[in-house]
């Protein structure tokens, strides 16, 4: 069988690394680069989060038909990938609540941070999005009386009361100390640990506190310096707080710092090159170039709707609570109301009036959440079911949703004479709630793969090869070889991305890689995941491809030697 080769742009990381826009010539430098790979294909990562698509792009042209020209003007086909739940990023783009109002720039306004980088349609329809049940973790209101710190055994802790201190904030952020009443104590209290066994755990037990509801985000510090035992316990089971009338308060613990240095750089990257409207605003820029207030904005900052790991007091000295619990997934929609699939359709009709030959639907996304579990429970949804708790129920209709999204998106593909191909994730497979594992996926949604490569895709791509284990990536690849291979339609391998990708080599764990798919039977095709790895901007100003991947392209995807 005839193996080919794909490349990928995730237009976005090529500006970054750029630090300039493109001009028309970079985009030809960009796919002569990789028509001398040998490359049929060439897919562009599409992300309307950026102005870059607007009528008054910065780019100064039409940045998608230009891309699509030139990579037909080099004789590749040309897809675009576009990713239905990514209407907002969160990840490395936020902003402090500190900062000024939008004026009429698209945003979102969340407890713990300013989402800058928004579609207009999910600023504009925040309850569309991904939710969990109206009735889940319900705040019931009132000051903090109560804080509990729980030990997952019941061995001594290993810090007293002289060693800790409390902190509050109305935001996220700027902290002061508490100075009202506490009152320590310690006990020994079963906690449920179901489905594993019983347990008795260590409760440190602060008592008395007078923290007003407006208060809502709890700094605590350990400063002890004794290191012989520890105080550790699961990310969801280390804290609860509790009302003056005994109420649990929900809240989302974290030990995620935010870096002020590096999203203010970040920030100013994204300004430079006007990719957000609120960006562009002159009160906003004028803060950005002020560095001292913005680090003063995001002193003692934690990132709350990313999942962390376990908290060991002990180790980091400190845990931050916000209290609720996220409503929403930050710019995930919920493909179950109409007006959101018609706005993802549009998405799909811009590309096709750009001249693409296909869109490639991607799940994956950069949105995470504290308890990707608890999501997909919209009251629309709830509505349809028979019984509300059920989660399989939920997931099936969740799932039939998205599948009629797809269907919608063929028959408009078809109808122009174009293809549609779907993007496989490795937790299609799996779920995996570490950081930074968590919610690449929504949770709660039956992903019916099977069934779109038998009725729906006209080709498949597997993503996220790096996440699995060795052991486990063959019987990956095969499952869905095998359908795809049943099917009768291509199967498009991923490469993976970021550390073992370089513009200068040595490239051993690619050249593993690409010798190990090209050995696989069912895979067709080679995905050079991206372009912002293996090109740069030169010497005079030009971009220029990496004389080393097309060596070892060469070498180990042509020759196949090992």
């Amino acid at each position: 069988m005839e193996k080919k080769l794909c490349v990928t742009s995730d237009f976005w990381d090529d500006l970054l690394h750029a630090g300039r826009h493109f001009e028309r010539h970079d985009l030809d430098a960009m796919m002569q680069y990789a028509a001398s790979l040998k490359a049929e294909r060439f897919e562009w990562v599409l992300d309307t989060v950026w102005t870059l698509y607007n009528e008054d792009s910065p780019v100064g042209f039409d940045l998608l038909y230009s891309a699509c020209e030139a990579a037909h003007r080099y004789n590749m086909r040309f897809d675009v990938v576009f990713k239905p739940f990514e209407g907002a990023l969160k990840s490395g783009t936020f902003l402090p609540t500190s900062f000024p109002p939008p004026g009429q720039a698209p945003l979102l306004e969340e407890p713990d941070a300013l989402l800058h980088a928004v579609r207009p349609f999910v600023a504009d329809h925040p309850h569309m999005r991904i939710g969990r049940a109206e009735d889940d973790a319900v705040d019931p209101g009132g000051g903090i009386r109560k804080i509990k710190l729980v030990k997952n055994d019941d061995s001594a802790a290993p810090f007293g009361p002289d060693d800790f201190s409390i902190w509050t904030s109305t935001r996220n952020g700027g902290f002061q100390r508490y100075n009202g009443p506490v009152f320590w104590s310690e006990t020994l209290e079963w906690r449920p640990n179901f489905p594993y066994d019983d347990r008795e755990c260590r409760i440190i037990n602060l008592n008395g506190l007078e923290i007003p509801e407006q208060q809502r985000f709890i700094l605590l510090r350990c400063e002890s310096k004794k290191n012989k035992s520890d105080f550790a316990n699961s990310i969801e089971k280390i804290v609860e707080l509790e009302s003056e009338n005994g109420n649990v308060i929900p809240s989302m613990p974290s030990r995620l710092r935010v870096d002020g240095d590096k999203l203010l750089k970040r920030a100013r990257c994204i300004a430079e090159l006007e990719l957000t409207n609120y960006l562009k605003d002159p009160q906003v820029r004028n803060l950005l170039k002020d560095r001292d207030r913005f680090l003063s904005g995001c002193e003692d900052m934690f990132k709350f709707a990313q999942r962390c790991e376990d908290i060991s007091l002990v180790k980091t000295g400190e845990l931050a609570v916000a209290r609720g619990k996220s409503r929403y997934i930050s710019g995930a929609l919920h493909p179950l109301y109409p007006e959101v699939r018609e706005n993802w359709l549009e998405h799909v009709k811009f590309c096709v009036d750009r001249g693409v030959d296909g869109v490639n639907i991607r799940i994956a996304n950069h949105n995470r959440s504290y308890e990707p579990w608890a999501h997909g429970f919209n009251e629309a949804v709830l509505q349809r079911t028979e019984h509300r708790d059920n989660i399989a129920e939920v997931r099936r209709i969740n799932g039939q949703a998205y599948t009629q999204f797809l269907r919608e998106a063929r028959e408009l593909l078809h109808a122009h004479e174009r293809e549609l191909g779907v993007h496989l994730n490795s937790e299609h497979f799996r779920h995996d709630d570490r950081s930074p594992f968590s919610c690449k996926l929504p949770r709660n949604f039956d992903w019916q793969w099977e069934l779109w490569l038998r009725e729906i895709a006209d080709y498949v791509e597997f993503r996220g090869a790096f996440t699995q284990r060795p052991e486990n990536l063959r019987e990956v690849t095969d499952r869905i070889g095998l359908v795809a291979r049943e099917a009768g339609i291509p199967f498009i391998f991923q490469s993976n991305r970021g550390s073992p990708m370089h513009f200068k080599g040595p490239h051993h764990c690619l050249a593993e890689e690409m010798n190990w798919v090209r050995s696989h039977p069912d895979v067709t095709e080679y995905n050079l995941y991206e372009t912002a790895n293996f090109s740069r901007i030169g010497r005079d100003n030009r971009l220029e491809g990496s004389k080393d991947m097309a060596a070892l392209v060469d070498r180990c995807w042509w020759k196949n030697d090992a």
